[in-house]
C-alpha cells in the first residue's frame, strides 16, 4: 500500500472521528431550535457551553425569546446570568412583560433583581397591579382618655428607582402604624376623629411613610373608626377600689388598735387586782398591830367593820341592778 492510500486512510479516520465527538458533544435538540427559531448559534458554541456545564436549554430559550421580543440581550450575556446563578427565562419573562407594559425596566435592573433572589416578574406585576395592605387593628388613646379603634388600608405602587435599596413593605406598615397613633394622642377629644376619619389619611402622608422605600404611597384609606373604652370611667372605677381599700385598712387599723387597747386595760386591771389581793394579805398583821396598839379593842369589833362595809357593798349593789331594770 502506497504511502499515499496510507495518509487518505488516515486522514478519513480523523476526520470520522472529528465528526463523531461533534456529533456526540453537539446539543442537537438546542441546536435546532436556534435554527429554525431564527435566532443562530454556531455549533461550537453549543459545544463550549456544554463543556463548561452550562444550561444550555434555558439560555438557548432564552436568547430565542429576547430575539423575539427584539430586548437587544447578548448569548453573552444570557451566559453571565447563567453562571452567576440567575434565571435567564425568568430574567427575559419579566423584561417582556415590562416592555408590553411599557415600564423603564432594562437588563441590568432585571439581572439583579434575579440574583437577588425575587421574582422579576412578579415586580412587574406590582408596578402594574399596585398593592394593597390591610394594617392590623391600630388602638390610640386621644387626650381625653378616650379609645380609638382605626383600621387602615394602605395601597402601594413599586418605585423602581429605589426598589433594590428602599425599605419593605412591613417597615411602611410600621411607620403607618405609629403615624396613626401619634395622630390619635395628639388629639383633644375622640369625637373630633370620629367625625373626620379623612384626618387619619391625612397623617398618614404627612408622616412621609414611603420615604427611602422601595414602594410609593399611592392612597390611604380609613376602612372603619370605633369608639373603645373611656379609660375615665376605669380610672374612677381605680380610684374607688383604692378608696375602699384605704378605708378598709383604717377601719381594721382602729379595730386592732382598740383591741391593743383593751388588752391593755385588762392587763391594767389584773395588776391592780394582784396589789388589791397583796394588801389584803397585809390586813391580818395591820389588825393585831391595831390591836396591841390599841387602836382597835378586839377582834370582834374588826370583824363587825367587815360586815358593815360588805353590807354597803350589798345595798350598792341591789340600788345599781334596780336601776337597770326601771330603765329597761
Amino acid at each position: 500500500m502506497s504511502a499515499g492510500a496510507i495518509f487518505a486512510i488516515v486522514l478519513a479516520s480523523l476526520i470520522f472521528l472529528f465528526l463523531l465527538t461533534l456529533v456526540l458533544l453537539m446539543p442537537r435538540k438546542a441546536y435546532f431550535t436556534a435554527l429554525f427559531s431564527g435566532a443562530y448559534i454556531s455549533l461550537f458554541k453549543l459545544i463550549s457551553m456544554k463543556l463548561r456545564k452550562e444550561n444550555v436549554y434555558e439560555i438557548v430559550n432564552a436568547y430565542i425569546t429576547s430575539k423575539k421580543s427584539h430586548l437587544g440581550i447578548t448569548l453573552y450575556d444570557m451566559e453571565i446570568v447563567s453562571t452567576s446563578g440567575g434565571h435567564p427565562t425568568k430574567i427575559v419573562e419579566g423584561l417582556v412583560a415590562a416592555q408590553s407594559a411599557k415600564l423603564p425596566i432594562d437588563f441590568a435592573f432585571a439581572k439583579a433583581v434575579d440574583i437577588a433572589g425575587m421574582d422579576i416578574l412578579a415586580v412587574v406585576r406590582e408596578c402594574v397591579n399596585p398593592k394593597l395592605i390591610e394594617l392590623p387593628l391600630i388602638t390610640g388613646v386621644a387626650q381625653d382618655n378616650k379609645e380609638l379603634h382605626v383600621k387602615v388600608s394602605l395601597t402601594l405602587k413599586t418605585n423602581i428607582s429605589n426598589f433594590l435599596r428602599g425599605v419593605t413593605d412591613e417597615t411602611i406598615s410600621a411607620r403607618a402604624v405609629e403615624a396613626v397613633v401619634t395622630k390619635v394622642a395628639n388629639t383633644e377629644k375622640a369625637m373630633q376623629i370620629l367625625s373626620k376619619p379623612q384626618l387619619i389619611d391625612k397623617a398618614i402622608f404627612d408622616a412621609g411613610i414611603d420615604e427611602d422605600s422601595k414602594y410609593e404611597l399611592v392612597s390611604a384609606d380609613v376602612i372603619h373608626v370605633d369608639l373603645g373604652t373611656d379609660r375615665n370611667l376605669i380610672l374612677e372605677k381605680d380610684q374607688i377600689e383604692k378608696n375602699r381599700i384605704l378605708a378598709a385598712n383604717q377601719l381594721e387599723h382602729r379595730r386592732l388598735t382598740a383591741l391593743a387597747a383593751e388588752q391593755e386595760m385588762k392587763i391594767k386591771t389584773e395588776e391592780m387586782r394582784a396589789k388589791v389581793i397583796e394588801s389584803e394579805a397585809e390586813v391580818p398583821k395591820a389588825v393585831v398591830e391595831a390591836i396591841k396598839e390599841g387602836k382597835i379593842k378586839n377582834v370582834v369589833d374588826y370583824y363587825k367593820l367587815q360586815n358593815l362595809q360588805a353590807d354597803t357593798e350589798m345595798r350598792r349593789h341591789l340600788i345599781g341592778k334596780s336601776s337597770k331594770s326601771e330603765n329597761q
